[in-house]
């Protein structure tokens, strides 16, 4: 018994010392592989317990890398973020380098990955391979597809999903397709295009496929630009997989204009880097574009986003007018006489409730001196359930010497800086502005049904001015007139020489344009040339004809008195001039019309 519990024990201690070298190895291995894995994913800048996690508005189809730099996260990135990133359905990753200065800290909401190469690598050959060596490390089976865009791209959120929607491949790479440099072309080794950095797209076959070889391509660079080299890696790789066109355009800032239209070449700085303005009168296809590169100052993105959202058609230098389209053709071609007319562009209009003028914020513009003339013009408006808020303006302030404008030119230019910074101030949406001495036409409601029910009226209505009437003079006609056979609509576009804010409606959108015109020191015109002003920023401004709305010019003006002229306050002549018809408009068959 003795001898049997003996070897029972060193059985049992035999076994205990096996179990203990088994699992010590097993021990080390594992303690191994979790060291490995951590210093492996700390190159990457990010430790487990960092790794982002997955947005609840990710649809698991679409990533975005965004290839940027420290200082441009604060800038180019920071103005996306305020523009088009808002409406932008996916995940985005930042990526940048490592800086040796203090870097900056972000927020942890966003997806910042710091990649271990130098932040200021320019061109960025080793950010562009580490940013989808990440991409493949961590998110290979995350989405079906992975986009890169540079930081001075912008994206217009709509055309790009349109775009994305139509890419069904399992092994692409879509983007801009180019073939190099020509001084490069024989050191390439590729037979077919590939993407230029400003956007792309990798399906994740293809990312699977190269980038397990990423390190060779790093090391068998033979151009200087990181889009080349990636598109390289690509074909080299992948199975011979080239660039093939995207079925939305991508647009290329390849020059700008000066005043006067003509081609402003660019230049490089002391890194190579080319030095764009973005133009203020962007071409049509911008607008077309799922992308548009480069942007290079956040002013630029503002620019655009404003212009992309507010569908603005400015008016354009000649180099643009090939394919594009304008808000007002007419302006259009009184601006560059000698280029040939252009397209009106059609605006998308947004579906609004029915427009309803009891509710209509109305502001009537007046003096404490002409108490009279205000009543009546409030009760004539207000049979047409309009009612009209006095706003009473500056009349005492002096002209400054700088200036050619009349006294009631200059302090009409204050009264309308006063009433659009109080309009702004009170958040409206829609603004009726009237002068006192403004005269409804006697249909004025159901006349104003007919233009809200009439696309190009409404084009103004969601995003304009409509002028409900105007001054025009025998100038203004002339051109006009050659445009009678095109402009046959209920709302017309205007020339230059069109004037009347005695009645206008302003879409929210213009209102701050408006002031900012008004504050300008070196805008020293009129008010009634706001009008034109806004036509060449891209907005609809067009004019009811037959006019809803007139003025009463039967007394002397403050705006622009003449004293001495009695066909200038005789109403007949006037309406003559004016192509008014008199007996359309609420006047009283018992005044004097003469």
């Amino acid at each position: 018994m003795r001898v049997k519990g003996r070897k029972r024990c060193i059985s049992i201690v035999y076994n205990l010392k096996k179990w203990r070298r088994k699992y010590f190895t097993r021990a080390l291995i594992t303690v191994f592989i979790v060291f490995t894995i951590a210093v492996w994913v700390n190159a990457f800048g990010m430790s487990m317990e960092k790794r982002p996690v997955k947005s609840e508005k990710n649809l698991s189809r679409i990533v975005l890398g965004i290839l940027a730099d420290q200082q441009l996260m604060n800038t180019l990135v920071n103005a996306s973020q305020q523009t088009w990133i808002p409406a932008f359905p996916y995940d985005i990753f930042y990526f940048v380098g490592r800086s040796h200065e203090h870097p900056p800290q972000f927020s942890p909401k966003l997806n910042v990955i710091k990649l271990p190469t130098d932040d200021n690598e320019y061109p960025p050959v080793n950010k562009t391979f580490l940013m989808w060596k990440y991409f493949y490390s961590q998110h290979l089976f995350d989405y079906a597809y992975f986009m890169a865009i540079d930081a001075d791209t912008y994206v217009n959120v709509e055309n790009l999903q349109i775009m994305l929607n139509k890419i069904k491949c399992q092994d692409c790479y879509v983007g801009y397709p180019a073939i190099g440099e020509a001084y490069e072309r024989t050191r390439l080794g590729i037979l077919a295009p590939y993407c230029l950095g400003m956007g792309y797209v990798i399906a994740r076959n293809t990312l699977l496929r190269f980038a397990s070889h990423i390190d060779i391509c790093r090391q068998s660079t033979v151009a200087n630009h990181s889009d080349t080299e990636l598109g390289r890696c690509i074909y080299r790789f992948a199975s011979g997989t080239s660039c093939s066109q995207a079925q939305m355009p991508l647009e290329r800032v390849m020059y700008t204009t000066n005043n006067q239209g003509n081609i402003v070449p660019f230049k490089r700085d002391s890194r190579g880097r080319l030095i764009i303005e973005f133009p203020k009168a962007p071409p049509t296809r911008f607008f077309r574009a799922a992308l548009v590169h480069p942007l290079k100052t956040a002013d630029a993105f503002h620019q655009f986003h404003r212009q992309v959202t507010l569908q603005l058609r400015p008016i354009l230098p000649p180099a643009f007018l090939d394919g594009s389209c304008v808000a007002n053709p007419i302006i259009q071609k009184e601006t560059y006489p000698r280029s040939r007319s252009p397209v009106e562009c059609r605006l998308q209009i947004p579906k609004q409730s029915a427009f309803n003028l009891s509710s209509l914020s109305a502001f009537v513009i007046t003096l404490p001196k002409f108490e009279r003339r205000l009543q009546r013009t409030i009760q004539n408006f207000e049979k047409h359930n309009i009612r009209l808020q006095p706003f009473y303006g500056i009349s005492n302030a002096s002209v400054p010497k700088t200036t050619k404008l009349t006294k009631g030119e200059w302090n009409l230019r204050l009264t309308m800086t006063h009433l659009m910074q109080t309009i702004i101030n009170a958040k409206l949406q829609q603004v009726l502005i009237v002068e006192d001495d403004a005269i409804p036409h006697r249909r004025f409601s159901q006349r104003f049904q007919e233009v809200i029910d009439d696309h190009r009226c409404r084009e103004c209505v969601s995003g304009g001015i409509l002028m409900l009437g105007s001054t025009t003079w025998f100038p203004g006609w002339r051109t006009l007139d050659k445009y009678k056979n095109v402009e046959k609509g209920t709302c017309r576009n205007i020339c230059t020489e069109n004037y009347g804010s005695f009645a206008v409606l302003l879409h929210q959108a213009t209102f701050q344009p408006i002031l900012d015109w008004l504050k300008a020191e070196n805008m020293t015109q009129p008010y009634d040339f706001i009008f034109a002003h806004l036509v060449r920023l891209g907005y609809p401004v067009r004019l009811t004809f037959p006019n809803l709305v007139i003025t009463d010019v039967r007394h002397n003006s403050t705006i622009q008195p003449r004293p001495l002229s009695s066909n200038f306050h005789n109403l007949t002549v006037r309406a003559r001039i004016h192509r008014w018809t008199i007996e359309n408009y609420m006047i009283s068959s018992s005044d004097t019309i003469y």
